[in-house]
């Protein structure tokens, strides 16, 4: 049992050691070299004593966000006036790391922060392959959005107003569809810009409902998300530098569809 121990808690180590060194990489590639120097303290008193120092070097590197956030923007916003001035194909090969990097960042934040289908989506946009995906998921359904679009799409249909078959029902949150709401920012970060198909089946005193929501994954140029803007501590994703590496071929746009079932 010990030995069982040990190797979980070896493997944990290894795979948090492996998040922290892509997020190390990735600070240095974006010049924020004090929050790689940090992430690199840290993995290396993960495995040899005192291990306090571990959290004391955590702790530093989590007082220097804001910092470190100021220094992301900074060098976002040379990035994107690089691309959209001269085009993705001038960026220089540690630049093109940086964003790919960037990418596989932006993914594990969205793990931590309890949005796993945005995560996925992201780190799908790597394989060359570029296929369809498609999720056999209701996750939709912890929307208040999205479950009062289908609520009232489906009184129409029992009133006879709309058929048991939908159009597409585009997906947008917020005021002028461009926010997201923070108590669906799960469903909102992965769904948005998608659209909703709704397919009635008529039972006995019910109906039987085949969901599905389509959605382009894929950067767009013009497209920035504000994730933070306090006291003059800004941090956000401007979609120019990814969709950049898009056009060069480094990132490979998808459609992912989302079904599940519902018996009302």
């Amino acid at each position: 049992m010990e030995i069982i121990k040990r190797l979980l808690f070896g493997s944990l180590k290894s795979f948090i050691s492996l998040i922290l060194m892509i997020l190390a990489a990735t600070s240095f590639l974006w010049y924020v070299w004090w929050l790689g120097i940090l992430l690199i303290l840290v993995i290396f008193f993960m495995w040899k004593k005192p291990r306090r120092l571990a959290l004391i070097f955590l702790s530093i590197a989590i007082l220097t966000l804001p910092f470190s956030f100021q220094k992301i923007s900074s060098q976002m916003d040379y990035l994107g006036d690089l691309i959209i001035d001269n085009g993705a194909q001038v960026l220089t090969t540690s630049e093109r790391l940086s964003i790919y990097l960037g990418n596989i960042s932006m993914a594990l934040v969205g793990f931590v922060i309890i949005a796993p289908e945005v995560s996925i989506e992201t780190l799908l946009l790597m394989d060359p392959r570029a296929k369809d995906r498609n999720f056999n998921s209701d996750f939709a359904m912890k929307s208040p959005h999205i479950t009062n679009i289908i609520s009232r799409y489906t009184e129409k249909v029992k009133l006879g107003q709309a058929p048991l078959k939908s159009e597409r029902i585009p997906l947008r949150w917020g005021e002028g569809y461009n926010t997201y709401s923070m108590f669906d920012y799960r469903v909102a970060l992965a769904l948005a810009g998608g659209g909703l198909f709704l397919n009635y089946e008529k039972t006995k005193g019910s109906y039987k409902i085949q969901c599905k929501i389509t959605i382009h994954v894929k950067y767009s140029e013009p497209y920035k998300l504000d994730l933070l803007n306090f006291h003059g501590i800004r941090l956000y994703i401007d979609e120019a530098i990814f969709s950049g590496l898009q056009d060069i071929g480094w990132f490979h746009p998808y459609f992912a569809h989302y079904h599940w079932t519902l018996d009302i």
